[in-house]
Order: C-alpha cells, then structure tokens, then sequence
C-alpha cells in the first residue's frame, strides 16, 4: 500500500449508474490481503508544501495512550516507573544525494502484536526488492521465479549478470493470544502477583521494633482488633537523603512538604521529616508504591533515632489540622498570592520556581545552598525595578539611577506609610537572603562560603534552622510589602 495513500472522497460517475460520492479507505488498492485492514502510516503533502509529513494513524496512537514528544521525535508515554518511553519512534536520515534520503518508522513490537489481535487482524508485510548493475540497459531475458503459500507469497526474476526483483506479501499473525493479554491486564490488579518489600519499623501495638513486609496479608489495622500483625500504620524511618532522587527532578518528581508523586504513575500519600533529621513514612503507603520504587526506599531505610514529627502525629493520628506557622510554607503561600494578582510591581514566579524551592534538611551544605539560591529566585527577583521607579515618580519622590529593586522597595513602603526602620529591617531581611545566595552559589571564594556556612551552623545549630529564618524574615517582609502595597493575603 503506497504510503501516500489516505482516505479520501471518491466520485464515480457512468456505467448505467447514478453518480457515486462515497470514502474510499486507503486499503481499497492494496489487493484482498489487505482488503478491510487497517493503514497505520500516512506520508501527506499538499500543493506548494516544501516538506512530506509523517502521522500515525490515531485509533492507533489513542489506544497505545501516546503523545508526540518533538524533541524525541517518537510518539511516547509514561511507564510504570513514571519514566517517557518511546513507543513509536520516527527516524530520519538526510542525505545530500537526490532520493537517498531514509526515514525509518520502528514500533515496540509487543504493543503492535497485541494491538492487532485486539482489532482482530494480523500485520501484512510488502517486499519491493529491485537490483542493478550499472551497465543495466533494462529488463530481457529475465529467469522468473515465484513463491506461493497462504502467509507468504512473492514473485521475481534475475538477469543474469545485470539485475533482479522481486515482489511480495506475508502476514504475521500476532503471536500474543487474547488469553494472554487478559492475564496480563489481570495481573496488574492482582495483589497476588504485586512483589512487596521489607522494612524496619516500629510496631505501633508493641513499641518493639520489627521487620517486616508492606505486604497487606502481613499487616492489620484498627479494625481488625483480635490480629497479632503489626499495624499497617506503624512508621518506618529513613536517611534523609532517600529525597534526594525527588528534589534533583522536578520534571518528573512532584515533591511537596508533605507527599510525593510521579508523573501520575505512584505517589506517596504521606512522609515528613522528624526533629532529628529523619524521613518517616507508614507500611500502609510504602506498599502503595512499585516495587522498584519500594526498594529504593528500602536502601535508605534504617532504625528510628527519635520520634516522629509533632506535625505528623497531629495530622496522621489525630486527625487535625497542624495550624502551627510554618514560614516556608506561608512563604509559598503569599508568593502564589502575588502570581494570582499579578501587581505592576511583580514579576510572576510561577509555578515551576516554587516547586523548585525546598527546605534543607540534610547536613549537606549543597542543600543548604540550593535552597537559598531557590528563595531568592522565588522571593528577590520578582521586584520590577521600573515599576517601583514609576511609583516613586508618581508620588514626586526623587531616587538615584544606580538605586535596586530593594532599595527602591524600602523607599516606596515608606511613601506608603510604612515606618522608616520597620521597612529597612523587613527589606533587609530580603537583602540578607540575595547576599548570601552570591556567596554560597556564586563566584565568592571558597574561604567565605565556607565562613558562610559555619556562622550559620554556629547561630542556628543546623541548615535546616538557618534556612527557617531566613524564611521567617522574607515572610514578614512579604507581609509588609502586601499591606502597604494593598494586596490582601488568602
């Protein structure tokens, strides 16, 4: 079938018969092996197009749940790992030469086999092999040769010496059954088939500490009074690094203060991070997760050095909400605020740059660094210095050239009413974050990013605490910023 072929409207007039109108499928000229089939590849073009365009038949792409991915060049979806695969991929070969350009269409053969036994068809192969010589002066004496059998048929011929050809058909039928594709589809549903890993943790009945399998059968939970299982609630604890996968990708990895999702293929309901700078979670959500995310988790995995986290035991166990004030979180918070208003004076931030913005809570000075690098992006850079300026002009009060969006923040808050110190100590608290985002993330010398750190460790006891400050002071100063400014907060 010529792949430049499609549907299309037929018209056929004479033969003792009215005028036709009717659509004539793409298969009509293929011959009776491909009489009702399906065409998968279309090459289109239209009058005056310098380029031929290659689609893929919809019913196929909508079945496989596939989307084109440009810069791919394939037709992909999400695995079950939350990972892009390719699935149909299109390939292009230039070449300088006239006709010998190649593009090659290559399809994951298990989807293709199991999309034609559901649509009740086999696949049929074309073969058009043509072969000459230079000295070739056209076909003559040529020696015939055929082959016919009900999944393979073809027909040629050689010359001797010069050339040969040869043309012809085989079907495929798919060698998946439907038997098979209904097994596989039950399985994924199947709690029997689903693999379950270990952990340690601590048994919420007992106190003690376990190991034991997320594995529902190996678990019980409130309801089931009379079990001597472990609850399925009982906490396991982890090294704080098991989120470094999730923070260093943030395309694939949506990762929250509280919860963790990918790409719509798993997601962790719940996890926090204890005082003592742990992760815990719950067995009930870790067998949620795929086993090969499972034993991720488990690699990290480790006896509890502390409690769980009061904000966790209030929201977990109890069943309120944590109302405490968290700075990082109210930072977020009025940042969404300003994109949803979007005043003259604020840049958007958006949605990717507070996703990008995580509290440290790790030892890890590199952590440490990215997150304030992350805050000021958030925080600093969304203060339009001309919009500021205009401010001032408009209210007569003068300001020098060389003057930054933070100096003129200060003088536009005191115009508006705001008390003098109150404005530089709120306003400096956003300068303290950019200062030291050059020292800890730009070219500063080693010597003083390490100074850096070290008085942050000496003031506060932990990254983690010297961040929640610089947090608390950006907060104030945005709160300041939005009163002034008349921006009401949600």
């Amino acid at each position: 079938v010529d792949a430049h072929r499609s549907w299309c409207i037929e018209q056929v007039s004479g033969g003792g018969r009215p005028d036709r109108v009717y659509l004539a499928s793409p298969m009509d000229s293929g011959g009776s092996a491909v009489k009702g089939g399906e065409k998968l590849v279309f090459r289109r073009s239209w009058a005056g197009a310098t380029t031929t365009c290659t689609e893929i038949s919809q019913k196929l792409v909508h079945t496989l749940d596939l989307h084109f991915v440009d810069e791919r060049g394939a037709f992909c979806r999400i695995d079950d790992a939350g990972d892009i695969e390719d699935v149909i991929r299109i390939i292009e070969i230039p070449s300088n030469k006239s006709a010998e350009s190649i593009q090659v269409i290559t399809i994951n053969a298990a989807d293709l086999y199991e999309y034609a036994r559901l649509a009740g068809m086999g696949l049929v192969f074309f073969y058009d092999f043509t072969r000459n010589s230079p000295n070739f002066m056209g076909w003559s004496n040529q020696k015939h040769f055929n082959h016919s059998e009900p999944h393979l048929f073809y027909d040629g011929a050689v010359q001797k010496g010069t050339g040969s050809y040869l043309n012809g058909r085989q079907i495929v039928m798919p060698p998946v059954s439907s038997k098979q594709i209904v097994k596989r589809y039950k399985d994924r549903l199947d709690p029997k088939v689903k693999r379950y890993a270990s952990f340690k943790a601590l048994d919420l009945k007992t106190r003690n500490r376990i190991e034991v399998s997320c594995n529902p059968k190996a678990l019980s939970n409130y309801f089931q009074k009379d079990s001597s299982l472990p609850l399925e609630m009982s906490p396991a604890f982890f090294n704080v690094e098991v989120l470094h996968r999730y923070r260093s990708d943030s395309l694939k990895y949506d990762l929250d203060d509280r919860s963790i999702s990918c790409r719509g293929a798993w997601s962790l309901r719940t996890y926090d991070v204890s005082d003592v700078g742990q992760v815990h979670t719950y067995l009930r959500y870790l067998r949620d997760l795929p086993y090969r995310e499972q034993s991720y988790w488990q690699s990290f995995n480790e006896w509890p050095k502390g409690p769980l986290s009061k904000r966790a035991v209030t929201t977990d166990f109890y069943g309120d909400w944590d109302t405490g004030y968290d700075p990082f979180l109210a930072v977020k918070a009025k940042v969404g605020r300003l994109d949803k208003v979007h005043p003259d004076w604020g840049n958007p931030r958006g949605e990717i740059l507070a996703k990008a913005l995580h509290r440290p809570v790790s030892a890890s000075e590199s952590e440490w660094a990215e997150a304030i690098l992350a805050l000021d992006h958030l925080v600093t850079e969304g203060f339009v210095e001309r919009a500021l300026k205009a401010m001032l002009t408009a209210m007569g009060r003068s300001f020098e050239n060389d003057w930054r969006s933070l100096k003129l923040l200060e003088q536009v808050l005191v115009e508006r009413g705001a008390e003098s110190g109150a404005a530089k100590a709120n306003v400096e608290s956003i300068r303290v974050v950019h200062n030291l985002r050059s020292i800890v993330k730009g070219h500063a010398a080693p010597a003083k990013r390490a100074a850096a750190a070290a008085k942050a460790l000496k003031d506060h006891g932990s990254f983690r605490s010297h961040f929640e400050a610089l947090a608390v002071g950006c907060d104030e100063a945005l709160s300041l910023t939005m009163s002034y400014l008349t921006i009401a907060e949600e």
